[in-house]
């Protein structure tokens, strides 16, 4: 019979050894999804043999593997040799939810440097993101194509989709305005999953561009109108639902009543918004949405906000919240209806 480990039995020291050097498991989950260790790992296979086709050096290799074991997405079942978890499966290119875009997002130099200064934060309340940059996340993006490439990439690998699908009923409505819906993965989803739907995808011109592609692959492209814009400006319309997905979470509060104000001048009295994003909650089973919380604040100036705190801002707006569908650790789906 074996026995667990005696957790209250570690001294305080070398528990907080440990947290404080936890950054270097995912650096290293991410090093290995870099150079394509994930889609290597069909069967187990030992160190050597992942070095060789990946064009890495095996002892080189080595202590990433061990790390990525301590991570719990690789297992080491013999000396040396390694193979994926069920965990490590999501790392895979080709997973249906594969998280390998946002690894290789995180962990990038622009959120290194970003951390490196995240006492200015704590000092001053204002993103740290700038600091090293001279420049807004944002005003970043749009500078740096390749950056905003893998960042619309890892949004869309891990947009929430199957939660509004499974919870919300468009079957009452006739067109959907996909307020900054990126390069349109979300809308994309929701129109084909309900035929009698029309849409329109709002964004900045550089973004848009790149939605055209979604949509003729979704086989939707004759039911959208791509629409190149920004949300603080004007807002399409009429529509039935006005979806915000990942949006009202990025901005603080005097942004997101501005943007909230703009999509609320232009809706019906009968019109809805939905809005997408991780609400923290008691339900909430890991720590991942107190992190992200810490992270979205770090680099933006935004919070992750609760049922109430939308039903503060949406107040503000002549707007109230009449439903929410909750999904823990994950992005739950608010609705709300003029007032």
């Amino acid at each position: 019979m074996t026995t667990s480990k005696n957790v209250e039995s570690v001294p305080a020291a070398l528990r907080v050894r440990e947290l404080m050097t936890t950054g270097l498991l995912s650096q290293a989950v991410s090093v290995l999804c870099e150079l394509n260790v994930p889609d290597a790992l069909t069967t187990p296979r030992t160190h050597t043999d992942i070095a060789e086709e990946v064009g890495a050096d095996a002892e080189g290799m080595l202590p990433f593997l061990r790390a990525a074991c301590a991570a719990g997405v690789l297992a080491e079942p013999a000396p040396r040799t390694f193979e994926l978890t069920e965990v490590g499966q999501v790392l895979k290119s080709d997973h249906p939810t594969s998280m390998r875009n946002m690894c290789a997002l995180t962990c990038r130099e622009e959120f290194n440097r970003t951390w490196a200064n995240a006492i200015h934060t704590a000092r001053t309340g204002e993103p740290c993101f700038s600091v090293p940059y001279g420049k807004g996340f944002f005003e970043y993006m749009a500078s740096n194509r390749e950056f905003a490439t893998l960042f619309d990439k890892a949004m869309t690998s891990s947009a929430a989709v199957d939660n509004l699908l499974s919870s919300y009923d468009f079957s009452k409505a006739r067109h959907v305005v996909d307020v900054g819906g990126g390069r349109g993965a979300m809308l994309a989803s929701v129109l084909k999953s309900n035929p009698h739907l029309t849409g329109t995808l709002l964004d900045l011109p550089h973004v848009v561009a790149n939605a055209e592609r979604t949509m003729a692959e979704a086989g939707v492209a004759d039911r959208v109108t791509l629409v190149p814009g920004s949300f603080f400006d004007e807002i399409p319309a009429p529509g039935d639902v006005y979806l915000l997905s990942r949006v009202i979470g990025n901005w603080n509060d005097a942004d997101s009543l501005r943007i909230l104000k703009s999509v609320r001048s232009v809706m019906k009295p009968e019109s809805r918004m939905v809005i997408v994003g991780q609400t923290p909650s008691e339900n909430d089973r890991t720590h991942y949405p107190r992190q992200l919380d810490l992270y979205m604040f770090a680099l933006l100036g935004a919070r992750l906000r609760s049922y109430d705190e939308y039903q503060e801002l949406f107040t503000q707006v002549d707007l109230t919240a009449t439903d929410q569908w909750n999904f823990p650790d994950s992005e739950s789906v608010l609705q709300a209806r003029p007032v």
